[in-house]
């Protein structure tokens, strides 16, 4: 490792005149010794306080020079103590700012230190000289827990080239991992019956049995939850110095993902929790340390309680890193992020940890409520029913008289997902590795591989948004947003108006100016075979679905008009068989109380979604409570 260091003038002193040398070559110099004496002029500051000392103004001018300035001497010392390798320059030679004059050999690069003290040699390499250069170029931080540990660029070189290769000769990549609301939810409360009702209310997964289902983690023998058997996919635990008692809900499949794909990935943890609650975390999902191990970075490490970095844990080489977080704000829209769909089980509670960062929804302590509500967490896959916790009711084996139970369930499928997609991405770069192995090339990045793979899922496809984003004072562009920043990403071409080359309406509700527009356009084209492109409208679930599967969903389970089945087939080159036909819902005049927009809508044969709302009684209710209730998971998503 090259321990030559070059030194020469500060920016401010140029140009300067060599005046004489201190050492020559081979000479052994301590720290802050001079090496040579340089000379610079000075312009002579009238607004400087001491000019107005008589006394400095007549010193000042007698060494004036013709030009209005006056000479200083200074010396040039080394930061480091080592020997003189070489001597650059000579007495008399005008020398600028960059030039190497001297070139000092150091004994220790002093490349790891830790609080203070070199770890090579073990001299202390705590201070600053005199010009501000530091003892050491150790202060590179890239380990999870030894905040007090740092390295050179070099060492830190090194240390990503020794990663590279172990993970190359096993087949891996990197993987960072969020906890909170990617692969767990956690509530914490004073409650101390929260853990018996939850016990009562939640059966648990479908895996779960006697034999599985561990007690509460972490909980001691005197706490509220000593003795209780938690479901399998929940864990308890106390943290020092905090009230509370944490309940945490495993995301579904999640010890299944752990195990598959740390066949692929050497995982890390990286949360904005603190170091407490981070390990306790840990030790409940990987409580033999087979995943994280040891690599896990908390609040305390990071640096920072608003940002994470990517570079904290691999400053040189970020190509063999992914990330799951279901935040991209955090991450600065990194390249290597797949965003995850926020993970909420118990109702009312968003991130615990989130500190200054805007919570995905409103925080507030759980509820000790048996019925489940829709917002208690929506997912984001379609299953028999649209909540990812819902109530299921089972029949009891008591007389008929007896009243059913209340169930609480998860439905989320989440981690399926990714699992599939982190598999696929894998397959990928070590596919290119190997070519790029063959022909001496660089190897791949896995940052240009997520991008492309995302490219293609939206390909081809053009979105006009309406009645999506927020429109209230401050709120940001349409452009601006998450949303339309990560369609793009995923390679559709977002505009903001309806035009001929619109393939989808993102529609927030029916009746729009831009759904009216597309609706026009079909009105206009008819069953033309000609007619290439067709808007289709749309329902922003579509688009939030072909996001987290990476995968462009099937438009038909996500119409707002049943006549645009026509149209995704035309669209996508597919060929609807016994499709079925929809009739348009009865229409009501403006004296039974029908709003004039809802009449509009009613030109085209709504979804049967939109339809089941109209045709009720008291539609002006119905249709407002439906459109209040998607504006609200898209302002959540957003």
């Amino acid at each position: 490792m090259d321990n030559i260091k070059s030194l020469g003038i500060p920016q401010r002193h140029q140009p300067a005149k060599i005046v004489d040398l201190k050492v020559r070559t081979g000479d052994n110099v301590d720290k802050q010794a001079p090496l040579l004496t340089y000379e610079y002029s000075r312009q002579i500051d009238t607004s400087d306080p001491q000019s107005e000392d008589a006394l400095v103004i007549k010193a000042l001018h007698k060494k004036a020079n013709a030009d209005g300035t006056y000479s200083m001497r200074e010396f040039l010392r080394t930061p480091f103590e080592g020997v003189v390798s070489s001597v650059l320059c000579s007495v008399g030679d005008v020398v600028s700012h960059g030039q190497a004059l001297v070139e000092v050999d150091m004994p220790c690069a002093h490349g790891a230190v830790f609080n203070g003290l070199c770890g090579l040699c073990g001299k202390d390499v705590s201070g600053v000289d005199t010009s501000g250069v530091p003892n050491t170029t150790a202060n590179i931080d890239m380990f999870h827990d030894a905040t007090g540990l740092r390295v050179s660029a070099d060492v830190a070189a090194a240390i990503d080239a020794d990663t590279r290769k172990m993970l190359w000769d096993h087949k891996k990549l990197s993987l960072i991992i969020d906890l909170d609301q990617t692969i767990i939810h956690a509530t914490d409360t004073t409650n101390p019956g929260f853990g018996q009702w939850l016990t009562e209310n939640y059966r648990g997964p479908d895996d779960t049995t006697p034999e599985n289902a561990p007690e509460s983690a972490g909980a001691s023998e005197d706490s509220p939850a000593a003795g209780q058997q938690l479901p399998s996919d929940v864990a308890s635990f106390f943290l020092p110095q905090v009230a509370g008692q944490f309940f945490i809900k495993y995301r579904p499949g999640l010890r299944g993902f752990l195990e598959n794909i740390a066949q692929y990935y050497e995982m890390h943890i990286y949360t904005m929790g603190t170091r407490p609650y981070a390990d306790a975390v840990a030790a409940a999902i990987d409580p033999d340390r087979r995943f994280f191990n040891r690599r896990i970075l908390s609040r305390n490490e990071s640096g920072s309680d608003e940002w994470k970095h990517l570079e904290r844990l691999f400053p040189v080489d970020t190509s063999m890193v992914t990330i799951l977080d279901d935040r991209a704000d955090v991450w600065r829209r990194s390249p290597n992020l797949i965003k995850v769909h926020p993970y909420v089980f118990f109702k009312g509670v968003g991130d615990i940890n989130a500190g200054k960062l805007k919570q995905h929804q409103a925080a507030a302590p759980p509820l000790l409520d048996p019925t489940p509500e829709a917002d208690s967490n929506t997912g984001n896959h379609p299953q028999a029913s649209d909540e990812g916790i819902q109530a299921e009711t089972e029949s009891s084996a008591e007389p008929a008289a007896a009243e059913a139970r209340t169930y609480l369930t998860d439905h989320d499928r989440e981690l399926y997902i990714l699992e599939g997609v982190l598999i696929r991405i894998h397959a990928k770069y070590y596919e290119e590795l190997a070519v790029t192995s063959a022909q001496e090339l660089p190897p791949p990045d896995l940052a240009q591989i997520l991008s492309r793979e995302r490219q293609q899922v939206l390909s081809g496809v053009t979105l006009v948004f309406s009645s999506t984003f927020p429109i209230a004072p401050g709120s940001p562009r349409p452009q601006d947003t998450d949303l339309w920043w990560r369609a793009s990403s995923f390679g559709a071409r977002c505009e903001l108006e309806v035009s001929d080359r619109t393939t989808h309406v993102v529609a927030g509700k029916p009746g729009t100016e831009k759904v009216n527009q597309a609706r026009q356009r079909h009105r206009r084209a008819g069953k033309s075979p000609e007619a290439s492109t067709l808007p289709i409208v749309v329902n922003p679930k579509w688009l939030l679905d072909s996001l987290y599967h990476w995968q462009r969903q099937d438009e038909t389970a996500y119409l707002w008009y049943a006549e645009d089945r026509d149209a995704v087939a035309r669209l996508r080159g597919l060929q609807l068989q016994g499709a079925e036909s929809v009739s348009p819902p009865k229409r009501k005049s403006e004296d039974n109380g029908t709003p004039g927009n809802a009449r509009k809508q009613a030109r085209g044969p709504l979804h049967k979604s939109v339809r089941r709302v109209l045709e009720r009684d008291d539609s002006r209710e119905a249709l407002n409570g439906y459109e209040s209730s998607n504006t609200t998971d898209i302002e959540a998503e957003l």
